[in-house]
This record gives C-alpha cells, sequence and structure tokens, in this order.
C-alpha cells in the first residue's frame, strides 16, 4: 500500500495566504485545502482550527526575509549606491507582498481574539542585519561613519513606506512613483549625509 503524500506546511501556509488575500478571513479551510492538495482533515490535524492557520500564515518569519540574507555578501563590492538600490527594491517587493496581509489581520482583529498577529522580533532582527551592513562599510570608508542603527531604521522605514502607501493609493486609483525612482531618489537623498568625506576636506576642517 502506497504511503500518503507528506506535504510540508510551507505548502499548506502559502495556499492559506493566497485564499485570505482573495476572501479575506471569510475564506474556508476546504479551498485552501484543495489548493494545497490535501485533506481538510490535514489542515485541522496540523493548525488546530482557522484561527491559528489564520495566525500562522499571517507571522513573518525571518527566513522569509530573503533580501537581507546576501548582506555579507555585498560588503566592499560594486557601486554602494547601486548595491543599496538593489536592496531596496527587493525590499519594497516583500512589503508589498506582506503589508495586505498585516493590515487585513488588524481589520479581523476581533475574529482573533481580539489581538492580531505580532511580528515579534523580526523587524528587529532585519534592523540589526541592516544595521550591521552599514557598519561594515562604515568600517571600509565607504560610508561616512554615522550611527549604523539610525540609518538601518530609516533605510527600513523608507522602504516600508513606499510599499504601505501603494497599496493606500492603489485602492482609491492612484499610482505611486515607480520603486525604481523612488528608491534612486531616497538614495541619492541619503548619499548626501553618508558619503565619505573626501581627503582634502577633511584635512582642511582640521586645520
Amino acid at each position: 500500500m502506497a504511503r500518503p503524500r507528506s506535504i510540508d506546511d510551507s505548502v499548506i501556509l502559502e495556499a492559506a495566504r493566497e485564499v485570505f488575500l482573495e476572501r479575506g478571513f471569510g475564506g474556508t479551510t476546504a479551498e485552501i485545502a484543495r489548493r494545497a492538495g490535501i485533506s481538510e482533515g490535514s489542515i485541522f490535524n496540523r493548525f488546530g482550527c482557522k484561527q491559528r492557520l489564520f495566525r500562522a500564515a499571517i507571522k513573518p518569519k525571518i527566513s522569509e526575509v530573503t533580501w537581507v540574507d546576501d548582506l555579507e555578501s555585498r560588503v566592499g563590492a560594486g557601486s554602494l549606491t547601486e548595491q543599496l538600490i538593489e536592496i531596496g527594491l527587493d525590499g519594497i517587493v516583500f512589503f508589498q507582498k506582506k503589508i495586505p496581509m498585516m493590515m487585513m489581520a488588524w481589520s479581523n482583529a476581533e475574529k482573533l481574539g481580539g489581538v492580531p498577529p505580532s511580528p515579534g522580533r523580526v523587524p528587529l532582527e532585519v534592523v540589526g542585519r541592516l544595521a550591521g551592513y552599514f557598519e561594515a562599510e562604515m568600517r571600509l570608508g565607504r560610508m561616512r561613519r554615522v550611527d549604523a542603527e539610525i540609518v538601518a531604521r530609516t533605510f527600513l522605514a523608507t522602504i516600508h513606506n513606499y510599499a504601505f502607501l501603494e497599496v493606500l493609493l492603489k485602492q482609491q486609483g492612484q499610482l505611486p512613483l515607480p520603486p525604481g525612482m523612488y528608491i534612486r531618489g531616497v538614495i541619492d537623498s541619503l548619499w548626501n549625509g553618508v558619503a565619505p568625506v573626501p581627503p582634502s576636506d577633511a584635512a582642511g576642517s582640521r586645520q
């Protein structure tokens, strides 16, 4: 007798995200099961109830934040401004997927016992990784010495803000700035504050 096919939880959670984004909290576990290719009973065996499945599908995990995975390999490589643009664009794509889910979670808080899913320590871990990247670039002299965590928080906030406003503006039939134009403008503005001081200027300031 053939053994039943084992489905990883990530497959179920991805199907749940798709259904919940399309239909809100009213999406059924039966439809989620069909998309995942499993029985509805398997969902309840693994997650207990629809509310727990919803929380699991919504809650971010640091393993999903792949846009900060390769920061160490970027240190000292190529143009720093171009690296930041690439990182920023990847971050925007991530938040474009996550923000609608988190907004839906907050709007359905009463169905989740009045407490929407918390992102936990994921935001702080992302800030830490970004700060570590900026700190490494400062040690190489590719950035002027400033507070790396403040730069990291500023960078993360601008990425998040673009994706958040995009969700709101699209609902009103308005189109935001293209992401490439936006992130290049952000980096240009930041760079005026973090570019290394030319040696001649530094020498002049000490006189």
